[in-house]
């Protein structure tokens, strides 16, 4: 997520005001023990674990790892409710020759050097999906709405669709946070107005399906980034479709997938979700705005079933965030935690940061995912690589791509963890006295290899700004990896992406994005064997 300036400070005055949560989908483990034996919207990952009995995944089991997760998510969703939608394990699924979406791809040039045009192919590749439709255009975004070069090239993909006079249905659903709206009826202008649409139905909605003041008590909007096409191809990732931000000069660093397969239909039903929330609560003017050919409401996808070719299973996974259900249907983090559990030797993620503070005294930190990564060190398994975007990062637009969580803020809290663990388990083990260097310290400096974004030589943008990364990838072990919109950080929002479990795809993915990622990052590594002054020895605690 992106959150800017304007919002920072109507949010935190909203907290103060009215005593709501922030979004916040990892329960603080201080609150977690209030909703024990609840399975609700509400109830924390950890105590959905416990109390439906949801087991680790055993990578040494002849069950695929995707089947295993599949049955374990089922678990935590007892009536089969979210089915397909927030979970949908799906086969015969196929990665396109050009997969990975990556921008800007300028691994080790300068900051200086960056080339003109540098993700035009971005802009292409959104035209060529929406224009290759027979049947139906489904998107999924966070507002703004898409502008500049995107707004065009999306406009024309219309225009063609339009000359070819079939009946195709089109979709834009894009999630809207305070104090902002989108303005709808300008949006669908922009995209219909000055041409025949012929056999095409347009829609267009913004919502936000809770604001604290709602008895849903959160923040939530839709955050996820899909472009289905007949429910046969996608576009999946965190890449927004903001000109500013990622065709100009100091563009923010993104990572999305391309599927062709039954898992773009998956995509699909979840989009479905959204919309049936939007169309059920349309009489909420202030938070949900609706333009269409029509008039009215699009129906649904109701796309039929029809088995893929190729031979890649592919889990997608979704949250539904605060106020569209009192379900627990947060399967995204739910997997995601348990994943990292089962992993074995290696952990690599790169991630926009790893705690939020919105105006708080204190900062949220995914406490369920930072016991798994915990409990992996404890266990001696093996190494954790985090790379972040750098302190102060900021889009042209103005977004943010920086929660102003500190590496030392981090580094404090992952050793206080650790120490909280051990004196959990020996509470006299705080008043030894200590011979010789500090094993937690020895543990955290030698196997957790924290470092800020970095794509090449340089440490920063000619103009001084930092860089920003947008990117949600995690990788275990080398053969899983998850490329989606949802964050680590602790945010409550709709979120959708894949979890892909193939050695051949993953050693693709590590060979064009995460090898060079850490290659340049790791220059400016904090922690690590090789960094002499590691930032966890300059922790007080």
């Amino acid at each position: 997520m992106s959150l800017r300036p304007m919002i920072l400070a109507a949010l935190a005055a909203v907290l103060a005001s009215c005593g709501g949560n922030l979004p916040n989908s990892a329960v603080s483990r201080h609150l977690a023990g209030r909703y024990a034996g609840a399975l609700s919207d509400s109830t924390a990952v950890p105590t959905v674990i416990r109390d439906r009995d949801i087991k680790v995944p055993d990578m040494s089991s002849p069950v695929p790892l995707l089947d295993q997760l599949r049955t374990e998510l089922a678990k935590s969703d007892p009536d089969g409710a979210y089915a397909g939608i927030t979970y949908d394990l799906t086969r015969g699924n196929t990665l396109p020759r050009d997969w990975i979406v990556q921008t800007p791809d300028i691994w080790g040039l300068k900051a200086s050097a960056l080339p003109p045009g540098h993700s035009q192919a971005l802009v292409q590749l959104v035209h060529d999906l929406i224009a290759s439709a027979r049947r139906r255009v489904d998107i999924s975004l966070l507002q703004p709405a898409p502008d500049g070069a995107f707004l065009a090239a999306i406009r024309q993909a219309l225009q063609e669709l339009a000359q070819r006079h079939r009946p195709i249905q089109v979709r834009f659903i894009i999630g809207q946070y305070p104090p902002d709206n989108v303005d709808v009826p300008a949006f669908y202008k922009a995209l219909t107005d000055g041409f025949d649409l012929g056999r095409l139905t347009v829609s267009v909605a913004a919502f936000r399906s809770c604001v604290a003041f709602d008895d849903c008590d959160s923040y939530s909007w839709n955050h996820s980034k899909i472009i289905a096409i007949d429910g046969a191809a996608a576009l999946v990732g965190g890449h927004n479709l903001w000109a500013k931000d990622y065709l100009m000069d100091e563009p923010v660093s993104d990572l999305s997938m391309r599927v062709k397969g039954p898992a773009a239909a998956g995509a699909v039903r979840f989009i479905d979700r959204l919309w049936e929330y939007v169309c059920a609560n349309l009489n909420q003017k202030d938070s949900i705005a609706l333009a269409s050919t029509t008039g009215s409401c699009p129906p649904p996808a109701a796309l039929p079933v029809r088995p893929g070719r190729g031979g890649l299973p592919i889990l997608g996974v979704g949250r539904l965030g605060a106020g569209i259900t009192k379900d627990f249907a947060n399967q995204s983090e739910l997997a995601r935690d348990l994943t990292l559990a089962s992993a074995r030797h290696d952990i690599r993620m790169v991630q926009q940061d790893l705690g939020f503070d919105l105006g708080r005294a204190d900062t949220l930190f995914p406490d369920s995912t930072i016991d798994r990564l915990i409990d992996f060190l404890r266990q001696g398994r093996g190494d954790i690589y985090i790379v972040l975007s750098n302190l102060g990062a900021k889009g042209k637009s103005g977004s943010t791509y920086s929660n102003d969580v500190t590496l030392m803020t981090l580094a404090r809290h992952l050793k206080q963890e650790v120490q909280r663990r051990i004196e959990l388990h020996d509470p006299l083990s705080r008043y030894e006295i200590r011979r010789g260097p500090d094993p937690v310290n020895a543990m955290l400096c030698d196997h957790v290899h924290l470092a800020p974004f970095r794509f090449g030589p340089d440490d920063r943008w000619p103009g001084g700004a930092p860089f920003a990364t947008h990117a949600k990838f995690w990788m275990v072990d080398g053969h899983v990896f998850y490329i989606g919109s949802d964050n680590m950080y602790p945010v409550n929002l709709q979120e959708y992406g894949y979890i892909v479990d193939d050695a051949q795809a993953a050693q693709q993915l590590t060979d064009a994005y995460w090898t060079p990622v850490w290659r340049w990052s790791s220059k400016a590594a904090v922690s690590g064997p090789d960094v002499k002054d590691c930032i966890f020895r300059q922790v007080i605690k």
